[in-house]
């Protein structure tokens, strides 16, 4: 039997779906409303606010609570209306000019007058953006989102004016932005949750414990650190192409679990709707176990296994001893035998083995087999160990790596690569599990010579990835917090081809200048890129229209469980 399964299909159920009157006159609901849909994530939560989050459960559930100018597709990932209902581009592509919806609101919350939310308007748009662009520890999205990018956003940053002055205010529903620039992602930015619109009254009530925004679905203080509970916002703007309000569901339910083999113990119980990722050693006895599920008529689960714009790599600190030696980080990567990895330890449950760079091979017209990477070759990796003064790894420090726990196939990596470099380069290395939040604050401040690390694309780019390593931002003090670029790795070089790649909306050339900085990313071995993702997923039949994406993105506003 083949267990490289891409889609089993699921059969269709036609169902007569109409809208009913609630009682309001303008508000019309749909038979699809109602139900729970429950997922399950193994990363910890740190923050819901959207200007400090940093993991992909926290951009998930962020997403659902606020609402962005824009939304992606979560089919083709491309840009379409969110608060933002319309917009135009000036020819020179510099001026972007968005209109809200009118009639949007936040979300009803006893910081306003009568407990009622506001509508949304150009004002709050101009809040957000400032509070974006204003220096403070809880901002540590400032550099993906606006850096370098909006007119002003940097002088109100460093605090050299008090105008922002690359925004301006049309009229109540009506404003543009001027960009640098011109960019082929920025619109897309405009849709990551960390852009999410924030009302100024509601933040001075909360300040970075803001949970109440624009979104579909509101945060329940049933919520506890290992089950976060979201309702329906009954006021939510949006209506589906029939007049009826959205969203459809009542709730949803994201568990918080210390490890994936429980999320598919309760899928298997029937208390869970998904399992985003299910155990790599396992995925041959879950399908055989689940055959029926699969083929039957109506199928009762879907089976996805696809690629993802998902890599997974290791971080050396470049700051920190002997990891600031590029010929010992080079003969690291040099000493790994990734397809090892990949074929006995993944079990051959990935996309390949990252022989290439930290983007995945997910982008059309991005080839990244034209990165010249590392290949396994141990006499290499001993001459330049040797050459950086260590010597059949004689005097090397034990090495200590941090991975974050839940998920026991990262502790089978390290393991995998503990023996490989005692046997390889003679190098000890010990390993710490922790929960991400702690594991990754930790990361941020320098603690440690090297992290387990993944990067999911925050919008269909190789700058996503690459943005993980410009330099210019790094801090002098190796204590200090530095995001997104936690290798702390600094080349004026690559600076300059990202910002080429970034600062132009011709694709092709902007592809091109990426290739660049890859390229010396690679050549520097700032990380030890090890494979890229493809996880296997199961969808209970019950859920309809979720689609899964290689982003890992959810638009939950039109999911409803059949009953």
């Amino acid at each position: 039997m083949n267990f490289n399964i891409s889609i089993i299909s699921l059969a269709v159920v036609f169902l007569t779906i109409g809208c009913k009157h609630n009682g309001e006159e303008d508000k019309k609901t749909s038979e699809k409303n109602g139900g729970t849909l429950t997922l399950a994530e193994n990363t910890g939560i740190g923050t819901l606010f959207p200007h400090t989050i940093t993991a992909q459960t926290e951009g998930l559930i962020t997403a659902q609570i606020h609402e962005s100018l824009l939304r992606l597709d979560s089919k083709s990932l491309e840009v379409i209306p969110g608060l933002a209902q319309k917009w135009e581009t000036s020819t020179d592509g510099k001026t972007i000019t968005l209109h809200l919806t009118k009639g949007a609101h936040f979300q009803d919350d006893k910081c306003y007058k009568d407990g009622k939310g506001p509508e949304i308007t150009s004002k709050d748009v101009k809040f957000t953006y400032e509070l974006m662009c204003t220096k403070e520890p809880n901002n540590l999205n400032f550099e993906i989102l606006v850096k370098d990018r909006l007119v002003g956003a940097n002088d109100f940053y460093y605090k050299k004016t008090t105008t922002l002055t690359g925004f301006k205010i049309i009229d109540d529903y009506t404003f543009s932005l001027e960009l640098i620039n011109p960019s082929s992602s920025f619109l897309k930015l405009l849709a990551h949750p960390a852009s999410a619109i924030i009302n100024e009254t509601a933040y001075k009530a909360y300040g970075k414990d803001l949970k109440t925004g624009a979104g579909p679905f509101m945060y329940n203080t049933a919520s506890t650190s290992d089950k976060i509970v979201l309702t329906k916002n009954p006021n939510y703007y949006a209506k589906d192409s029939s007049g009826c309000s959205l969203p459809y569901l009542d709730s949803v339910v994201v568990l918080i679990l210390p490890s994936i083999e429980d999320g598919l113990m309760l899928y298997e119980n029937q208390k869970l709707d998904l399992v985003n990722t299910l155990p790599s050693l396992r995925v041959k006895e879950i399908v055989e176990k689940h055959i029926q599920e699969f083929v039957s008529h109506p199928p009762k689960s879907l089976l996805q296994h696809e690629a993802e714009m998902l890599s997974q790599f290791y971080v050396f600190n470049t700051k920190q001893k002997p990891f600031d030696n590029i010929k010992v980080r080079q003969a690291i990567n040099y000493a790994i035998d990734k397809d090892k990895l990949v074929d006995n330890v993944l079990q051959g449950q990935a996309i390949g083995a990252a022989n290439y760079g930290i983007t995945p091979n997910t982008f059309v017209g991005y080839d990244i087999k034209k990165i010249t990477g590392y290949t396994f070759d141990v006499a290499k990796a001993k001459k330049l160990l040797a050459e950086a003064g260590y010597t059949g790894g004689i005097g090397f420090p034990e090495v200590r790596v941090l991975i974050n726990s839940g998920n026991s196939r990262n502790s089978n990596i390290v393991v995998e690569l503990q023996k490989q470099l005692k046997e390889h380069l003679n190098i000890n290395i010990n390993f710490e599990s922790l929960p991400n939040v702690q594991k990754y604050d930790l990361q941020m401040h320098g603690k440690s010579d090297i992290y387990r690390d993944a990067w999911v694309a925050d919008y269909s780019s190789p700058e996503t990835f690459l943005s993980l390593f410009v330099g210019e931002s790094v801090p002098v003090d190796n204590n200090a917090t530095s995001y997104p670029n936690t290798s702390r790795y600094q080349n004026p070089l690559y600076d300059a081809y990202f910002k080429k790649g970034r600062d132009t909306n011709i694709k092709d050339s902007s592809y091109a200048y990426f290739m660049k900085a890859e390229q010396l990313l690679v050549n520097d071995a700032v990380i030890i890129p090890l494979w890229y993702e493809g996880s296997y997923r199961m969808l209970s039949n019950r859920v309809k229209d979720l689609n899964l994406n290689a982003m890992r993105y959810y638009d939950l506003t039109k999911v409803y469980k059949v009953k």
